[in-house]
């Protein structure tokens, strides 16, 4: 994945892999996807939302915030995310995805009580 003009190299998970189409395997070009330009990302990003019966505006741009935000919620680190997103400075994360209230309050309850 090139986000800047540096090219990214992401793992892949388990999950992911389930979905890899087998044509691309054979071409050992490293592209998994044979998506080259954002335009069709977002159509089929869109198809896929339609079929799934989803009214909100699906872009490639929302998918990416939802993926950062979904690994904060369920306890990636913010520098982690930070790198898997390409980011080079961490302040840029901390504006792109949101961090979920429940993550603030879980933050908050490791705080010891004082007066025990």
């Amino acid at each position: 994945m090139q986000k800047t003009k540096e090219p990214l190299y992401l793992p892949i998970s388990d999950e992911a892999l389930k979905w890899l189409p087998q044509q691309n395997e054979a071409k050992g070009d490293g592209l998994i996807f044979p998506l080259t330009h954002e335009g069709t990302i977002n159509k089929i990003l869109q198809k896929w939302a339609k079929d799934a019966g989803v009214i909100k505006h699906i872009s490639f741009h929302v998918a990416r915030h939802t993926h950062a935000t979904m690994m904060l919620t369920l306890g990636a680190d913010l520098y982690t995310v930070s790198k898997l997103l390409g980011h080079k400075n961490i302040a840029t994360t901390q504006i792109y995805a949101k961090i979920v209230d429940k993550k603030k309050e879980e933050a908050i309850s490791l705080i010891p009580n004082l007066t025990d």
